[in-house]
């Protein structure tokens, strides 16, 4: 039996007056939802980096507020290629 996957999207801000119930139960009435095409297929890479370089890049991920996975993806993106 197989897991069903609900995508509840980005959770509202703290400061956004927001009915959180409703965001959960009806989240199509609050956000709206452009047509978009199927995400790519995620790949893994493993890299082993010096402790210097992670620290460095996990640092500029806490003060942009994402994750370091978020930032190096972006990062490799502006360099590889274009997003689709």
């Amino acid at each position: 039996m197989s897991a069903k996957k609900v995508n509840l999207g980005k959770k509202p801000e703290a400061r956004e007056s927001v009915d959180l119930d409703n965001w959960v139960s009806d989240r199509s009435a609050l956000v709206s939802q452009p047509e978009q095409a199927p995400p790519e297929k995620m790949k893994r890479l493993t890299l082993d980096i010096p402790e210097s370089l992670h620290k460095a890049i996990k640092r500029q991920a806490v003060d942009a507020g994402v994750t370091m996975a978020d930032l190096l993806r972006d990062l490799l993106e502006q360099h590889y290629g274009t997003k689709q």
